[in-house]
């Protein structure tokens, strides 16, 4: 199977909308599209839940990322959303980031190896991010087949963009984790993660600065 190369909540009170079998509903909002998943998947609301006991998360607007990016800030976590995304491509995204949030915490045991001097090897740190990333998708799928209960059918949409040739849920199988790491490179994703590298090292060296005893000026 050919991949497709990934791109790498506030809450409304307001009334969820009515679905019909084998379609999405008509969201209103982004807040209310993750109010819809969290009651229509058990995935997609335990991975809320655990990003809501580390300080919760707001899906904002992003027009820097072309599709999603995740992130945390001052103990918060963000999922941008850029506004071309649609539909039921919009909400597929929306899930994907949110295993990102959900797996922070092995985002930055990755991270602090690097700002602890662990780990020097800026290749190695990228293929471990991407396997986070990928295991990202795994839960991505089980958010899926659990909508599949609920409206009847998964939209091509929330496929067709992380795979190149399925046209059904049915069809839609992971890909092999050699196939997506090399559409990860050649989506720019994992040059993404060297430089994330390269900041991390420099937040080592100047950590290390810092633990240096002054010098004598004798």
């Amino acid at each position: 199977m050919n991949f497709r190369p990934l791109t790498p909540g506030g809450m409304l009170l307001i009334s969820l909308p009515a679905v019909s079998s084998a379609e999405l509903p008509d969201f209103e909002s982004d807040s209310q599209a993750d109010r819809w998943l969290r009651k229509s998947s058990t995935c997609y609301r335990r991975m809320a839940e655990s990003v809501d006991r580390n300080g919760g998360y707001a899906i904002i607007l992003g027009r820097d990322a072309p599709a999603g990016l995740a992130y945390f800030k001052d103990g918060r976590g963000y999922i941008e959303l850029n506004d071309s995304l649609k539909g039921a491509h919009r909400v597929s995204v929306l899930i994907f980031e949110l295993t990102n949030l959900h797996q922070e915490e092995r985002h930055q045991e990755v991270a602090h190896r690097v700002r602890r001097g662990e780990l020097n090897n800026p290749a190695e740190f990228a293929l471990l991010r991407e396997s986070i990333e990928y295991d990202g998708l795994r839960l991505h799928r089980e958010v899926l087949q659990e909508l599949e209960a609920v409206v009847g059918t998964v939209p091509a949409h929330m496929i067709t963009w992380v795979s190149s040739t399925a046209k059904s849920f049915a069809e839609y199988q992971l890909p092999f984790a050699y196939d997506y790491l090399k559409a990860q490179a050649a989506s720019g994703n994992t040059a993404h993660y060297f430089k994330l590298f390269e900041k991390h090292r420099a937040e080592y060296f100047e950590a290390t600065r810092r633990a240096q005893p002054p010098r004598s000026h004798d």
